[in-house]
């Protein structure tokens, strides 16, 4: 049975071509508009598993999903044209292929599904990542200069993002020995 939520997971990952097709083409408010609406969404999803008792097994695996293929798809394409640096791209997606490969390690070793909870620091790294697909959009899309406060969020994602990753890395860890 499809949900509410589960309907918006799947609306914010159908919007991600259209992203990424909006920026190869710069209309960068096209995109704007569509990051918004799929950042929307995400909100919603969310709100409304929690609030009306909808949230579902197929939601837990799409909604994180969704996530990463639109903010990994926004970061690869705006490397790619130009609208912020490849190493903040490359931090982005290698952590987010580490995460699902170390899901899929996981439940190989461990027969069957692993459950992952999200932690503070990697909803800390999804907001701080979307805060800098909206600001790099906002201020290529205005022409606005600048440089300064996009270079220091920047580098805030690159952190918190890397943080995150080797904090998954360790409870990956650690759940696997304790359980061998």
């Amino acid at each position: 049975m499809i949900t509410v939520p589960n309907l918006l997971t799947l609306l914010r990952l159908c919007s991600v071509p259209f992203l990424i097709t909006a920026l190869i083409y710069r209309r960068v408010g096209v995109a704007i508009a569509i990051f918004l609406f799929a950042s929307v969404t995400d909100v919603l999803d969310g709100y409304i598993a929690r609030r009306y008792h909808q949230g579902s097994y197929l939601g837990t695996l799409l909604d994180p999903l969704a996530d990463k293929v639109l903010l990994d798809g926004a970061f690869i394409t705006m490397a790619l044209m130009g609208y912020s640096p490849p190493w903040l791209a490359v931090t982005v997606v290698s952590r987010d292929l580490l995460l699902v490969g170390g899901v899929v390690l996981a439940a190989i070793f461990f027969g069957g599904v692993v459950d992952v909870k999200p932690t503070i620091l990697g909803k800390a790294t999804t907001f701080s990542q979307v805060m800098t697909v909206f600001a790099t959009l906002l201020i290529h899309g205005i022409n606005l200069s600048a440089d300064h406060l996009l270079g220091a969020l920047e580098i805030a994602t690159f952190l918190v993002t890397l943080a995150s990753g080797l904090d998954y890395i360790y409870r990956g860890i650690k759940a696997l020995s304790e359980e061998f």
